[in-house]
């Protein structure tokens, strides 16, 4: 059932995301999924949450808690990113579909799961990077805003290529990432 909700809802908005088609595809009857998760938006938003869990399993292999070198961790972020991609396919689909859902029924509950995980990313790479390396200290938290817009936008653009050709895709980020490094840490 999960697998078959990350690939239905992955290919169809929210508000357009037949059940019936999760259902047929998971081999259980619709009453069955809805027994399961009480409804659409339940399904959603446990698969939401679930893909969220499975991508920070994912941070804990790469060790991302005791980076120090706040571009090492954006590195190994992405790089995280591109082995779910490979591993789970479907259910990066689905979080990129989920990120910028807008249908009002479930995009509130979105941002407020998505807030949860997010500021525990946050906090970590803040608290643990050496400042020391930067021209300026507080450098970090202006960066981390500009890296995560450069990202979303990137991933927003090149949505379709990302997923066909994802080593190309992190090589490209990691060269406009590199640029910024070079630009913000002391000489």
């Amino acid at each position: 059932m999960i697998n078959a909700g990350y690939k239905v809802f992955s290919a169809y908005p929210y508000k357009k995301a037949p059940t019936s088609s999760i259902a047929e595809a998971a081999g259980v009857s619709k009453p069955l999924l809805f027994h399961y998760f009480g409804s659409k938006k339940g399904l959603y938003l446990f698969l939401f949450e679930t893909a969220l869990k499975t991508a920070d399993s994912i941070a804990d292999e790469e060790d991302l808690a005791g980076e120090r070198d706040f571009f090492m961790y954006i590195m190994k972020n992405l790089r995280r990113e591109i082995r779910l991609m490979r591993k789970y396919p479907d259910m990066l689909r689905f979080l990129n579909a989920a990120y910028f859902e807008t249908d009002p029924l479930v995009s509130a509950d979105i941002k407020r799961i998505k807030a949860r995980y997010m500021k525990h990313d946050t906090s970590s790479i803040l608290e643990n990077t050496d400042r020391s390396r930067f021209r300026d200290p507080e450098a970090p938290e202006k960066l981390l805003k500009l890296i995560t817009l450069v990202v979303e936008g990137y991933m927003s653009v090149n949505r379709q290529e990302v997923f066909k050709n994802p080593d190309k895709a992190l090589k490209e980020m990691e060269v406009l990432i590199l640029s910024l490094r070079d630009n913000y840490y002391k000489a």
